[in-house]
């Protein structure tokens, strides 16, 4: 069972069906926003990267992709090769069974303590969040300036 609301209005509709027919007013607007909000984001994320052997931090980075009412803006790993080991880092990890063999220790480990979690890229994105927020409305209030004119 769901309940659906849905919202619109004849302004909305109309903007909509005009961005439809203007995408390059979305590119122009949209995609240069989106680049420097991922661009900060990553900056802001990179350095509070936990440090071991470094792949994570040479795996990292950040894209924007799609068109038109489509664009997405990511930060992150999110590549099939990228490393998995990231996620264990920012959301932690409870105690498990293990029951495996350590070569470089000597000896069975029966169960894993766990790891908090460390949170550095929900810590990133909540300090930038503001700021891409406002770029973000600017770059909306330009594409409805100019999707006005037309």
């Amino acid at each position: 069972m769901s309940i659906k609301v849905d919202m619109t209005s004849t302004d909305l509709d109309r903007q909509i069906e005009l961005l439809k027919y203007y995408p390059e007013v979305l590119k122009k607007h949209f995609r240069p926003a989106l680049k420097r909000a991922v661009q900060a984001l990553e900056d802001r994320i990179r350095p509070t990267i936990p440090q071991d052997t470094g792949y994570a931090e040479m795996t990292f980075g950040s894209k924007v992709s799609g068109s038109g009412v489509s664009m997405t803006g990511r930060v992150g790993w999110y590549d099939a090769s990228d490393p998995w080991h990231p996620n264990i880092i920012e959301y932690g990890a409870k105690p498990h069974a293990m029951n495996v063999y350590v070569p470089t220790l000597s000896k069975y480990i029966d169960t894993h303590p766990g790891i908090s979690a460390r949170g550095f890229m929900a810590a990133g994105y909540s300090a930038m969040k503001p700021i891409i927020e406002a770029d973000m409305a600017m770059a909306n209030e330009a594409v409805v300036k100019e999707l006005a004119l037309k």
